[in-house]
């Protein structure tokens, strides 16, 4: 009899000793897996290379409503992912009905509302979400503004329009919220003295000749720019992209095997980016409405290279017929991968060095398109990489909630397996169980 109990100790004992070992490694090292579809409990790449740059302690003060515990445990469970990333930051949670006198010498006056702290610099986020929490931590404690202004005056995107089809009200918030300063630049002849970044955002008249001339000396003498350029490329803005060896080829790319749902398969679609250019770039999926493909070419004194391509399923229509539904001509279209992006070193005097990145299309970042896809993440990628030295590109938190409604992309040929597997087979079933039963009904 002692044995058996013996070894039934010994088990026990052996089992508990397990477990003791599981829930100390468990305790030291934790692990967190995340089922939500939004990524609710998963900080973005992006917000965690911000948070690894950080050089000084931050504080996080959330100020509450006692009646709305469900969105305060939200907030509190998203501020606490960013205590467990980077233990330089504290948060607090106070009550604001209860801490008036804090929420006063804070300027807080609504309920949810956080204000993060650093030094003698504050900035209130008053929608407690990842990429209100990132932008503030980027305001104070991060990288200094870059001055960016968008080149209007020739039918450009404007910054300030809100119009769904031509505006880009939406990309100067995005951008604003990285830390790019934007304003606009209207028929100067010099680029102002404070610029870090210039954006032509689909130019469809030319330059004048002054303005052609201050761009390239500001890229020559050590500036960043963005040009976005349409088919079509007016003839001053393809000279000047030139002369920094980008050739816009003037083309049409289509690409119906991967086009999406409800669009007219000219949408192409960014399926790779050079990651010897950008190593650590996330994997922007993103679709160009109408763009056209982009050359290399020879050019004294600059180094440019392939950006951004897209998939093998795509042609270019050399004549820009594809809007009549021409097909692909052997011999005389483009197979793809098709470039679609570049970008441009030009070295300068005292150690500079000019960026200059150009993407095939324009409107990508129009309010109507800035939301589809990784259109959002390949405006912000280029414009870190072009405007700073140490450019923050990661895949960036989701601009939109996700949850039971989250948007969800579908291409042409996803739609139709939807549409067959959700409607045609259960309708087909539907009616055969109804005629089997009209039919047993008759003979009975």
């Amino acid at each position: 009899m002692r044995r058996p109990v013996l070894l039934l100790g010994v088990q026990v004992a052996a089992v508990t000793a397990i477990l003791g070992c599981l829930l100390v490694i468990a305790a030291l090292h934790p692990r967190r897996l995340d089922l939500t579809p939004e990524r609710r409990f998963t900080l973005s790449p992006y917000t965690r290379e911000v948070l690894g740059r950080l050089a000084g302690d931050v504080r996080i003060t959330l100020f509450y409503s006692s009646q709305a515990g469900a969105l305060r445990r939200e907030m509190t469970d998203l501020l606490a992912l960013y205590q467990e990333a980077q233990p330089r930051i504290t948060v607090r949670a106070f009550d604001l009905d209860r801490s008036p006198g804090m929420a006063k010498r804070l300027g807080v006056g609504s309920y949810n509302t956080a204000v993060v702290e650093a030094g003698e610099r504050h900035e209130a986020v008053e929608v407690v979400s990842e990429e209100g929490v990132t932008a503030a931590l980027l305001a104070v404690a991060g990288t200094p503004p870059v001055a960016t202004y968008f080149v209007v005056g020739h039918g450009e995107h404007d910054p300030r329009d809100t119009d769904e089809r031509r505006g880009a009200s939406e990309a100067a918030r995005a951008l604003a919220a990285e830390g790019f300063r934007t304003g606009v630049l209207e028929g100067a002849a010099a680029v102002p003295a404070d610029a870090g970044l210039v954006v032509a955002a689909g130019p469809r008249r030319d330059l004048r000749p002054a303005e052609v001339e201050a761009l390239a000396a500001y890229v020559a003498g050590g500036g960043d720019a963005l040009v976005l350029c349409d088919p079509g490329t007016p003839p001053s803005v393809a000279a000047l992209l030139r002369r920094f060896g980008v050739e816009p080829a003037g083309d049409l790319v289509v690409d119906e095997h991967a086009r999406l749902f409800g669009t007219d398969g000219l949408s192409a679609r960014v399926a790779y980016l050079n990651q010897d250019l950008v190593p650590d770039a996330p994997e922007v999926q993103a679709l160009l409405p109408e763009a056209q493909t982009l050359r290399v070419v020879d050019a004294p004194g600059v180094r440019a290279d392939y950006l951004a391509t897209t998939a093998e399923s795509a042609w270019a229509d050399v004549d820009r017929r594809a809007g009549d539904g021409a097909a692909f001509r052997p011999g005389h279209d483009r197979r793809g991968p098709l470039p679609v992006a570049t970008f441009t070193r030009v070295p300068a005097a005292g150690g500079r060095e000019g960026r200059l990145i150009v993407i095939g299309d324009a409107d990508f970042l129009t309010n109507a398109h800035l939301g589809v896809l990784g259109n959002r993440d390949l405006l912000l990628t280029a414009a870190e990489l072009a405007g700073r030295a140490d450019a923050l590109a990661a895949a960036r938190p989701a601009a939109v909630p996700g949850g039971t409604f989250s948007p969800l992309t579908l291409t042409a040929r996803e739609a139709r397996l939807v549409f067959w597997g959700v409607v045609v087979a259960p309708s087909a079933l539907m009616a055969a169980g109804a005629l089997a039963t009209a039919r047993r009904r008759r003979l009975a």
